[in-house]
């Protein structure tokens, strides 16, 4: 059955730009703070969020889904004399005589389900995790970042059992350390930097998708008008699984090299309009797996930012890239996406935001023949089957609306969609109660409302 919760997680929607979003704990934004020396500010927050999951372990339509409401309390701290936009850290590009800008944070989630159910309340509960985001010498010819995300995340499985059997609990791991070179007067500036990424499930089941991420970042960026450069970038990342796959029969998880290289264009083009557009190519090549197959094409993405008053954002991007996957070689995504964000008079904050994108996960493990990669699947059933691939369509909407009450308190009001809309089973070398071959469709469409009440300094 290990195999089955699996590969029901990898049609998984793009997480957001946050790490914490990615386990859906609910959190505020920050008050006023408190001073704390000349420069930095001091925040804290308590967060009491009520909700309701229309489908808490992500099953089709096929299959028998449950839902539940949950009560899911928050608290998180933090300190820095910069803040924090969509885990960016806001640091002028001019030079000062600060040292070090920073923002450095601790969140944790408790979530309870109140289901009548004793599978459904004893699903994993803890998520905590901290946020590094460091600027030594900020602006200065030379100069070094360094961000972490470092989370323990809790997640229910794919398949209905008690939380302590089988969950997709995980510790993730993703950090940049970064140097910056700007000689002359910064026209020219050129970024080189280490990348690592960690990934651990704590579900013993789950083993072979344990995988260990080292890489190269660097980029070169000639501003050539006082708001726009041209750049070009090159990554180049290695990832090593730790448990997979001496030996057939364990699923295909192969180490491989991505490269991607993109060229192109950033910058106000007028005023209220920010437009970025690179294209180029990737790379993706899974050397030790004889049946292939490795990827060899263009990536790409253009996005606009288009800002009406000062207090509004219409948010428009077009996107290609690929992706080492979890079950399979790679996935390549193409998709769209659109985000509106207004902050009214009143102070209430208002966002909207949708996306979509046409998913292919190539390389499933082959079954049959005289080596087979997997040993308990007998077939796959759904768009590209034959050819060892899953076509799907992943779709996200999100909702939210916040409004501070006072200097301390806050109401929000969210709403997320996330749905894999194109059916696709799996068929397993097992029978069930009445002799037939155990399916699993891995579509799903999950609904979750929830108002958070938050006391934040």
């Amino acid at each position: 059955m290990a195999l089955c919760v699996w590969l029901g997680a990898a049609g998984g929607a793009r997480a957001g730009g946050v790490l914490h979003n990615a386990f859906g704990i609910p959190r505020a934004e920050d008050g006023r703070g408190l001073k704390v020396g000349e420069r930095s500010t001091f925040h804290t927050g308590f967060a009491l969020g009520f909700g309701v999951d229309s489908n808490v372990y992500s099953n089709a339509r096929s299959e028998d889904r449950v839902a539940s409401t949950a009560l899911w309390p928050t608290a998180w701290i933090g300190i820095g004399n910069r803040d924090l936009r969509d885990g960016l850290l806001m640091t002028p590009a001019e030079r000062s005589n600060r040292w070090l800008d920073y923002n450095i944070s601790a969140l944790a989630g408790f979530r309870q389900y109140l289901s009548r159910q004793a599978d459904v309340r004893s699903v994993p509960r803890l998520s905590i995790g901290t946020q590094i985001r460091l600027a030594i010498l900020p602006g200065r010819k030379f100069s070094i970042h360094l961000d972490e995300d470092f989370f323990r995340g809790a997640s229910a499985g794919n398949y209905q059992t008690l939380g302590s059997v089988l969950n997709f609990n995980r510790i993730d791991h993703r950090g940049q350390l970064t140097f910056y070179l700007r000689p002359g007067g910064g026209r020219v500036g050129i970024a080189v930097g280490y990348r690592s990424q960690f990934l651990n499930f704590q579900d013993e089941d789950l083993n072979r998708s344990n995988r260990i991420l080292n890489g190269l970042y660097s980029e070169a960026k000639w501003r050539f008008l006082p708001r726009s450069s041209v750049l070009m970038t090159y990554t180049m990342d290695f990832t090593y699984y730790l448990d997979c796959c001496a030996e057939v029969g364990l699923g295909r998880n192969e180490d491989n090299y991505a490269h991607r290289l993109l060229a192109g264009y950033r910058g106000q083009v007028v005023d209220k309009l920010a437009v970025e557009a690179m294209v180029g190519w990737g790379g993706g090549f899974y050397r030790t797996d004889p049946n292939g197959p490795s990827f060899n094409s263009f990536i790409g993405n253009v996005s606009v930012n288009y800002f009406p008053t000062l207090r509004s954002l219409v948010h428009l991007s077009l996107f290609r890239n690929f992706q080492d996957s979890l079950f399979g070689n790679y996935f390549v995504d193409n998709g769209a996406m659109v985000a509106v964000g207004h902050q009214f008079r009143w102070r209430m904050i208002g966002h909207l935001g949708a996306s979509v994108a046409a998913r292919r996960i190539n390389g499933l493990p082959t079954i049959g023949g005289a080596e087979p990669e997997i040993d308990n699947v007998t077939r796959y059933i759904g768009p590209g089957a034959g050819s060892f691939q899953r076509r799907t369509t992943i779709l996200g909407f999100d909702a939210k609306i916040e409004q501070p009450l006072g200097n301390i308190f806050a109401l929000s009001l969210g709403y997320n969609l996330i749905a894999d809309v194109r059916p696709f089973s799996v068929e397993y070398d097992a029978e069930d109660a009445e002799g037939n071959r155990q399916l699993d469709d891995l579509s799903f469409v999950r609904h979750l409302v929830t108002l958070v009440m938050a006391v934040r300094i």
